[in-house]
């Protein structure tokens, strides 16, 4: 591609930031810095963190400098200089939202366009389809430059709002699972584009019990397997859609007391699965060790022998899409035991672990119970085929190379008008 026509400045729009629960994000970013673009976050809420990062943060909205008269002026002049045609093609957009108040969407939309003009923002790039992708869309039709956004799980699933809107105006749409671009190309036939969030597969060392190669395969042993003790460990917040309540229900039904599991995380459901817990006698087995940082995963993943994530459909509609703990267990060798819900069914596969019906524990303790009569060689087995399927199918940079080819494409063909230069007098912001 001819690099005169390659988008380098990337603004990524985020509710929150940084926000544990939400790696993702983070991830999705240096990886975009690895394909050599220049990012910077605009988010509605900045949250108190000891992490650094090597990129601008600022507060969607936050304009204001040293000389506050000063800075309303210089945000006057640039409204004043926008082009009539972006502000009707923003208009006509707003004018179609039903769930956002148009008056506040409009205040922030010029806000947000004002950063973006400060930064030399050449493509918009929301997470979520709510007022991120609202506000993000909206700002970029008032700059004339493109616009995309990316579905994750209760933005589409439990509370959506203008979906097929913002699908009609974005210049595409990325679905992270192939039932939620089904779901995108039923509200409208956009252009609509399938990617998987990615993960560092590079940052996770395979397990000692996965370091196999391709000589191992195909000479393994069908004796018993031997009661050695069988890590199982769950990453994720304990709230309803993650299942954990079905988990420890096959875990009783098993009654192996080789297994122990190790629950990472916490949530509002914290007090009633600990309840349960006792109530099944499994305190002896079931360890609840709390919500641990992305470096602790990094570190203590590859020492346990499978991850077991019984995700399933919330009463609300809620529902995880293409979990990332999946992958990267798997980019840490480890088998997976998950359920059939969306996009676990496209991320493990048969040689990579097993797949039960949702919040069933009568399967699930059937999974576990056929888990552990492996030997150990066929459980290593299992967990390199897993570390080479997140590999080639789910590594960050290649899916950001992805992302910047469609960002690449989306600025050519966009049918509004070539961005307009707008001075602006002040020193940008200082980022956070």
């Amino acid at each position: 591609m001819n690099t005169d026509n390659v988008i380098k400045s990337i603004a990524i729009i985020a509710p929150q930031f940084p926000v544990l629960s939400e790696t993702f994000i983070r991830t999705e970013i240096d990886a975009l810095q690895t394909c050599q673009r220049e990012v910077t976050v605009f988010t509605f809420q900045q949250l108190a963190t000891n992490l650094e990062f090597h990129y601008p943060v600022h507060t969607i909205g936050d304009i204001k400098q040293e000389n506050s008269k000063h800075a309303i002026r210089s945000f006057k002049r640039f409204v004043a200089q926008l082009s009539a045609t972006n502000v009707l093609r923003c208009k006509r957009f707003i004018d179609e939202q039903q769930s956002l108040p148009k008056r506040s969407l409009w205040l922030y939309s010029l806000k947000l366009a004002y950063q973006l003009a400060q930064a030399n923002i050449q493509h918009v790039h929301a997470h979520f389809s709510q007022h991120t992708a609202a506000h993000g869309i909206a700002a970029a039709k008032l700059l004339g430059i493109s616009a995309s956004f990316v579905g994750h799980g209760h933005d589409v699933n439990e509370t959506p709002f203008d979906i097929a809107t913002k699908i009609k105006h974005a210049d595409f749409v990325v679905a992270v699972c192939k039932e939620m671009q089904n779901k995108f190309n039923a509200l409208y036939q956009g252009n609509i584009k399938y990617l998987h969030c990615g993960v560092k597969t590079a940052l996770f060392k395979a397990n000692s019990h996965s370091g196999l190669t391709e000589q191992y395969k195909g000479s393994i042993s069908q004796a018993s397997a031997p009661s050695l003790p069988i890590k199982l460990v769950f990453v994720g917040r304990l709230i309803e859609p993650k299942g954990v309540k079905y988990l420890l229900k096959s875990l009783s039904l098993l009654k192996n007391s080789t297994l122990t599991l190790d629950i990472i995380g916490n949530g509002e459901l914290i007090s009633e699965l600990k309840q349960q817990t006792l109530q099944l006698e499994l305190t002896q087995q079931v360890n609840f060790l709390g919500s641990k940082p992305h470096s602790w995963l990094v570190e203590h993943l590859p020492s346990y022998d499978c991850l077991v994530a019984p995700f399933c459909v919330a009463r609300s509609g809620s529902v995880d899409t293409g979990p990332l703990v999946l992958k990267e267990a798997m980019a840490a060798g480890l088998p997976v035991i998950t359920t059939d819900i969306g996009g676990c069914q496209e991320i493990v596969t048969l040689d990579t672990g097993y797949i039960v019906a949702q919040k069933n524990s009568q399967q699930l303790s059937q999974a576990l119970n056929t888990f552990c009569q492996l030997l150990p060689q066929q459980r290593a087995v299992m967990g390199y085929e897993a570390r080479q399927r997140v590999t080639q199918h789910f590594d960050s940079e290649q899916q950001a190379r992805n992302l910047c080819r469609w960002i690449d494409e989306s600025a050519q063909n966009s049918a509004a008008p070539k961005k307009v230069k707008i001075h602006i007098q002040e020193t940008n912001s200082q980022s956070r």
